[in-house]
């Protein structure tokens, strides 16, 4: 059975008995889509005090490039991240705004 995307790529990135890799694979893919779905998602990992620092930061990542993509940070978002996650959305958002 073939999972639709994103979909499929979120239930890896929330499963915590998948390989670390995979989970990062699917933090870094989720990037190319959009919705409220999955920024709750990638909110979740960047927001969990047990994370695995890569997989952390590759869902920061990818969740700073959707929002700079998609019209920015709404309001209260930031504060339910790690502190080095919202670091990295941060840094995400000021880049793109140079670039524009």
């Amino acid at each position: 059975m073939v999972v639709p995307q994103p979909e499929g790529l979120i239930s890896v990135l929330l499963d915590r008995a998948a390989r670390i890799d995979e989970r990062d694979d699917a933090a870094m893919d989720l990037e190319a889509y959009s919705g409220e779905h999955l920024v709750k998602a990638l909110v979740e990992v960047a927001g969990s005090p047990v994370e695995d620092e890569l997989v952390l930061d590759s869902a920061a990542e990818s969740l700073g490039r959707i929002l700079a993509r998609d019209g920015g940070c709404p309001e209260g978002l930031l504060v339910s991240l790690r502190p080095d996650a919202k670091r990295i959305v941060e840094e995400v958002l000021r880049a793109s705004r140079q670039v524009e």
